[in-house]
């Protein structure tokens, strides 16, 4: 902790917890603590209080959801979410401490594991996957692995780059990044020809669409080495890693889509009858895809951001940039909040006078935004036209409240407002940088993965 002798309050330096960083670290061991209990209890005494509790709001969930549809309960989901935001605090102050940069263009390399994990759960939704990878594509099994990937994919990334010289560590990453591609197309493949067996799709899954598109993976990481330069070795492994794992799970499902067109094609309703009952709707008539479900959920939102950045946000941020301020919002090092309230100075005055608007072209707040637009109208359109269930304890009792899931639909589009807010008025000191990002990732992700998840859904009609 240093105090300057111009100022009159102290700051920590980037080594040093606050007393809620310390706290949130040693409440989510607590928490990894209590679910390896669980874990190893059951193997010595099963059926004990910890076990059948882990059992019945934890375990039993997932595996309904892995076979069918199952629900969230109220348990599972305070935990989860407490559990979020303690990762989202300790997280951020764990790469605080070690060094590791996070910076905004960070988000563009995490982008890509958002739509694998919603990729992920809808080749699951599409019962493609065997038995044994089913319950990792079934939230909160997704999460866990998605976050065993990026960890692997960061961690190999950055061993990689010192393997070679200056000259070629990126050569090196990328290498590793192939590997990576290489062993999720094996894996999800091998997944695929379990899961297809003995089911009506044993003879109509044809796998090479997902080799072929693994390979098209693998040849996109390649062309994006060039683009790679400015980018730390940790982001140019998860990106690659991740748009090529996207190109694997879009090889899964462009064979299941293939499948369902053959069969559509051949009449042989009575297949797409056991594989898919919403194929064949009242009337007789077969409705495999619905692709407008994408226009409405994914284009319409960002037909609404895009001018917002392009003549809001973007003109806005060049003018603070032209004024000595990089990131709206983020205070320079050294400047603790207290002293930059007391000073008042210009960087105070163009600080509060533009930030509202230039956060606007924050790709952070944008994205949050943005996601949760689309998991709001993805509600709405799935409940209300298509037929679907809501399974979220919170979103049920929302949609209860209003009468209505559009209720929700706007709800969520309120919320993308007030993340705006919150950004355009809150200033962090330099040393909470990395929970900035991690934050605005946290709100991106839990619209925009559910989002995700649910137009794909919706528009292959699993």
């Amino acid at each position: 902790m240093f105090v300057d002798p111009f100022r009159s309050s102290p700051y920590l330096d980037d080594e040093s917890f606050s007393w809620w960083e310390r706290l949130s670290i040693f409440s989510l061991g607590v928490i990894i603590s209590i679910v390896a209990l669980a874990v190893i209890s059951e193997s010595m005494m099963q059926g004990n209080f910890l076990d059948s509790v882990f059992q019945e709001y934890f375990l039993d969930p997932i595996r309904a959801e892995s076979l069918a549809d199952g629900s969230y309960n109220q348990v599972n989901t305070l935990s989860y979410n407490i559990t979020l935001i303690l990762s989202v605090v300790s997280i951020a102050a764990l790469l605080r401490r070690v060094g590791i940069s996070v910076t905004e263009c960070t988000i563009f390399a995490i982008f890509p594991w958002i739509v694998w994990a919603s990729l992920g759960e809808v080749v699951e939704d599409a019962s493609l996957f065997g038995t044994n990878l089913q319950p990792w594509f079934v939230s909160p099994g997704i999460h866990f692995q998605g976050a065993i990937w990026v960890v692997s994919a960061g961690f190999l990334a950055s061993i990689a780059a010192k393997s070679g010289n200056q000259e070629d560590d990126r050569v090196w990453v990328t290498g590793t990044s192939i590997s990576l591609i290489l062993f999720q197309t094996i894996l999800f493949l091998a997944s695929l020809q379990e899961g297809r067996l003995d089911t009506p799709m044993e003879d109509y899954l044809n796998l090479w669409p997902v080799a072929i598109f693994g390979a098209i993976g693998i040849i996109v990481a390649i062309l994006s080495h060039p683009f790679m330069e400015r980018w730390s070795s940790i982001e140019q492994g998860l990106f690659q890693v991740g748009i090529g794992g996207c190109m694997v799970l879009y090889g899964c499902l462009h064979s299941y889509i293939r499948m369902m067109i053959g069969l559509e094609t051949s009449g042989q309703h009575s297949i797409l009858l056991t594989i898919d009952r919403s194929a064949i709707l009242e009337s007789g008539a077969v409705e495999i895809f619905h692709p407008e479900v994408l226009f409405w959920t994914l284009i319409v939102p960002a037909l609404v951001l895009i001018p917002v950045f392009l003549f809001v946000g973007r003109p806005n941020l060049q003018l603070m940039k032209n004024r000595g301020i990089s990131i709206p919002g983020l205070l320079p090092s050294g400047l603790s909040l207290v002293d930059y309230e007391k000073e008042r100075t210009q960087l105070h005055d163009d600080m509060e006078s533009l930030t509202w608007k230039a956060i606007l072209a924050s790709p952070i707040v944008l994205l949050a935004m943005y996601g949760q637009a689309v998991d709001g109208i993805a509600t709405g359109i799935g409940l209300v036209e298509y037929g679907y269930i809501e399974k979220h304890v919170l979103s049920s009792a929302v949609i209860e409240f209003f009468g209505s899931a559009y209720g929700f639909t706007v709800l969520k589009c309120v919320i993308g407002l007030v993340v705006w807010w919150f950004y355009s008025l809150q200033r962090w000191e330099n040393r909470y940088r990395h929970l900035r990002i991690l934050m605005a990732l946290a709100l991106m992700t839990v619209g925009l993965a559910p989002g995700l998840r649910d137009a794909f859904r919706m528009a292959l009609g699993v």
